[in-house]
């Protein structure tokens, strides 16, 4: 809405998430626009820590802030072997079929939560991070994911604090700024921080 966004945006925040998808073969990806579907099994929270951990390091450190929301529930994504072979040679149609209250419940967290550039997390799923990772969960009112190391969130929580430092103060920007630079501040004081083999290279 503010005109500030472009195809070079768009660009670095799809990048990230082709790459993702090409080592992490057991998460599933959708993307459109700005917006990102990724689901995984409950037995894949290590591998879908590290392709968050990947993208997120990613768009941070172009200065693109991702809010986003994790739940536990069913998604269903629809394959069909018929219908894919003739309409996804079609040039004019992209398309993802996917469905499910989980996939529901994460976007109303998203849209009810708090501001800032944060992964929330409801209570279930952060229990699986939790007990997969016991760092990648910093517990508020609403749970969020902690998904860099150590290096990587002492950087970012600079990012922020610049950011803030160039948005007008109590816009709608600001908010989401301080928001995000709280959150970093908390990450790094509380040492919620992923073993560095979380990072890719």
């Amino acid at each position: 809405m503010s005109d500030r966004f472009s195809d070079i945006e768009a660009l670095e925040f799809v990048n990230a998430i082709g790459l993702a998808a090409r080592f992490s073969p057991t998460i599933r990806f959708a993307v459109f626009s700005d917006s990102l579907i990724v689901s995984a099994e409950a037995t894949e929270i290590r591998p879908a820590l590290r392709a968050l951990n990947f993208m997120y390091g990613n768009w941070f450190s172009e200065l693109v802030y991702v809010r986003g929301a994790i739940s536990y529930g069913d998604i269903r994504w629809i394959d069909d072997s018929a219908t894919d072979d003739l309409f996804r040679k079609r040039p004019n149609l992209t398309y993802a079929r996917v469905y499910g209250k989980g996939l529901v419940t994460a976007h109303e967290l998203e849209q009810k939560s708090g501001p800032g550039a944060i992964c929330f997390l409801t209570d279930s799923a952060a229990e699986l991070f939790r007990t997969a990772e016991p760092n990648s969960v910093l517990y508020g009112h609403t749970p969020m994911l902690c998904w860099a190391t150590k290096q990587q969130a002492e950087g970012f929580k600079g990012y922020a604090r610049n950011q803030l430092a160039r948005t007008e103060k109590d816009s709608v920007e600001w908010r989401h700024a301080n928001a995000t630079k709280h959150f970093w501040s908390l990450v790094v004081a509380s040492e919620k921080f992923l073993p560095a083999t979380y990072a890719i290279q």
